[in-house]
């Protein structure tokens, strides 16, 4: 069955021509992007692990102070992360650092970043970072759905599509 005549059925949405659109900037990479350096995504990675306060960044990141109150700077002024005042008895007032809602929401991500790097890069059973269920202790994983509540397991089961921010190329 032809493309054309696919899509007249109703069966599965046609291939698009990837050549005839200009889709920059692109989400995926808008999205990698907002995570470069490697250590913006290590700040982030040890936020959803709970740290909060700058020592605890650094010790966790290895990074500089002046590189790291960068990274924070920025993750702050992109809303992943907020900076929230507190004041440990006897001590100065200082700032920690919490995921905003547009942070928490790259959980999903980080999740399955994890799965993948279990599979094809760290070797079976020396994993050193468990993410499991608060409430039963079972292993969390990122499973992909369409809206339709389809489970993807494949990346054949996807097809791309002009979004209604792209623009035919020009020649």
């Amino acid at each position: 069955m032809s493309d054309a005549a696919e899509a007249a059925s109703g069966s599965h949405p046609p291939r698009w021509q990837r050549d005839a659109w200009d889709i920059e900037p692109d989400s995926i990479n808008l999205a990698l992007r907002s995570l470069s350096p490697r250590t913006t995504g290590m700040i982030v990675r040890e936020a959803f692990y709970g740290t909060r306060r700058f020592d605890d960044f650094e010790r966790h990141c290895g990074v500089s102070p002046s590189v790291l109150s960068a990274r924070l700077r920025d993750l702050v002024a992109d809303g992943i992360l907020e900076k929230t005042r507190y004041r440990a008895p006897g001590a100065r007032a200082r700032d920690e650092y919490r995921l905003t809602d547009k942070g928490r929401s790259l959980a999903p991500v980080l999740i399955a970043l994890n799965d993948w790097a279990e599979r094809w890069i760290v070797p079976a059973g020396a994993s050193t970072v468990s993410l499991l269920h608060r409430d039963c202790g079972s292993a969390v994983h990122a499973v992909v759905t369409c809206a339709g509540g389809h489970e993807i397991t494949a990346p054949g089961q996807i097809s791309a599509a002009p979004g209604p921010g792209a623009r035919p190329a020009s020649d």
